[in-house]
C-alpha cells in the first residue's frame, strides 16, 4: 500500500511537471511570434507615385504667434501609379508643418489635403519641401498680426494683413474704407471708397453703400479742376474735357509706390504696381469674378464712379482697381466682371477701389 502510494505521488509529479514545462512552451512561443515594431513610428507607406509640382496650393491665412486652425491646409496633387498607404510630411520650418497619412484606392493624378499643425514664429517668407516618389517645394507666407488701423471718411477702419502665397505678396485684407472682409464678390459692405487717381483720402471718395447694386457718394461734384496736388474740397472733379484728370496740369508722382505725395494707404503700404497686378490674375483659377474672389485677396465689385457726371456704375456686376501704374496721360487698374479679368488703362478721373500691398 505504502509503495502504490510513493508511485501514484510520483506520477502525479510528473504529470505537475509536464504541464508546468508544456505552459512555459506556450508562453515562449507568444513571446516569440509578437510582431516587430516598426509600425510604431507611424504608418507605412506602400503606394508609389510622384508630385505634380504645379499643383500644389496653400490654403488659410498663417499669422505668426497664432495657432494654426483647421483652415490652414496644403492641397498636392499627386500621380499614383501604385495603391496603398502613404505618409507624407513636409519639412518643418518656423514651427509648423503639413502631414496626412490613409490609403490610394486607385491610381491616377488625384488631390489630397495635408493639414497644417504648429504655431508660425515669425513673419516672413517660408519655403517647405514634401516628398512622394518625388520632392517639391512650396513657400508660405506669414504675415503680422497687429492690425493696421486708419481713418478716413470720418470712420476710423481697421485692417489686417493677407498673403498671396503664389506671388509671395503681403495686402490688407479689404478695400480701403471697407467695414468688413468680403463674404461674397457683391458683399457692399466690403466695397469701400472709390477715389480719384493720384488723390488723398480727403472725403471725395467716400460712398454710403445701400445695397450690392445703390452707392450714393457721400458728398457732391465740380466741374473745376485743380492745378495743385490738393484740392480745396472734397468734391469728386468730373470733366468732360483731355486729359480727363482732376489736376491740370498732371502730376505722374502723386501715387508712385510708398513715398508718393499724396499715398492714401497706411504707413507702411503703398498702391500696387501693374505689374504686380498682372503677377495677382495670374494666379487666379479663372480670370473673372469666380477667380478674383476664390482668390485669397477675396475681390469684391465695388463698380466704378465715372468721370463726365460723377455717378457709381456697374457696382455688383464689375470690380475696378487702380494701380499707381501711369500710362501716357491715363493709369492702370486691374478690372474683372463675370466674364473677363485683366488689367487695363482709364482716365485719372475715373473713381475706382483701392487695395494697399505691403512695401
Amino acid at each position: 500500500m505504502e509503495t502504490k502510494k510513493i508511485l501514484n505521488l510520483g506520477l502525479i509529479l510528473a504529470v505537475i511537471l509536464t504541464l508546468g514545462f508544456s505552459a512555459c512552451q506556450k508562453e515562449s512561443g507568444k513571446i516569440q511570434t509578437t510582431p516587430d515594431n516598426e509600425n510604431n513610428a507611424g504608418l507605412k507607406a506602400t503606394a508609389t507615385g510622384s508630385i505634380v509640382s504645379t499643383g500644389t496650393v496653400v490654403n488659410g491665412t498663417y499669422i505668426g504667434g497664432i495657432v494654426l486652425t483647421t483652415a490652414n491646409t496644403l492641397a498636392l496633387k499627386v500621380t499614383v501609379t501604385g495603391i496603398g498607404t502613404y505618409n507624407i510630411n513636409s519639412s518643418t520650418v518656423n514651427g509648423y508643418s503639413f502631414s496626412k497619412s490613409g490609403s490610394f484606392t486607385a491610381t491616377g493624378t488625384q488631390t489630397i489635403t495635408l493639414p497644417a499643425t504648429g504655431t508660425p514664429a515669425a513673419t516672413g517668407i517660408n519655403t517647405f519641401t514634401v516628398t512622394f516618389g518625388t520632392t517639391a517645394s512650396f513657400v508660405v507666407v506669414v504675415v503680422s498680426s497687429n492690425p493696421v488701423v486708419q481713418s478716413s471718411c470720418n470712420t476710423s477702419y481697421t485692417y489686417h494683413e493677407v498673403a498671396n502665397h503664389k506671388t509671395q505678396k503681403v495686402w490688407l485684407d479689404r478695400n480701403l474704407g471697407a467695414s468688413q472682409v468680403g463674404t461674397s464678390a457683391t458683399d457692399y459692405l466690403s466695397y469701400g471708397s472709390l477715389y480719384q487717381w493720384g488723390r488723398l483720402a480727403d472725403n471725395h471718395q467716400c460712398i454710403t453703400w445701400a445695397s450690392s447694386y445703390l452707392g450714393t457718394p457721400i458728398n457732391g461734384v465740380t466741374s473745376t479742376t485743380c492745378p495743385t496736388n490738393t484740392p480745396p474740397n472734397s468734391l469728386f472733379v468730373k470733366t468732360l474735357t483731355s486729359p480727363w484728370d482732376w489736376r491740370v496740369p498732371q502730376n505722374n508722382s502723386l501715387w508712385q509706390g510708398a513715398t508718393g505725395i499724396n499715398n492714401p494707404c497706411p504707413s507702411g503700404y503703398r498702391l500696387p504696381t501693374n505689374a504686380e497686378f498682372v503677377a495677382e490674375v495670374a494666379t487666379w483659377p479663372t480670370k473673372n469674378t469666380t477667380g478674383a474672389f476664390g482668390s485669397s485677396l477675396k475681390w469684391v465689385m465695388a463698380g466704378y464712379r465715372d468721370f463726365p457726371d460723377g455717378q457709381t456704375y456697374q457696382a455688383g456686376y464689375a470690380g475696378g482697381y487702380w494701380s499707381g501704374t501711369i500710362n501716357s496721360t491715363k493709369a492702370m487698374a486691374l478690372w474683372f466682371s463675370p466674364t473677363e479679368g485683366y488689367t487695363v488703362d482709364d482716365f485719372r478721373a475715373v473713381g475706382y477701389s483701392v487695395r494697399c500691398i505691403k512695401n
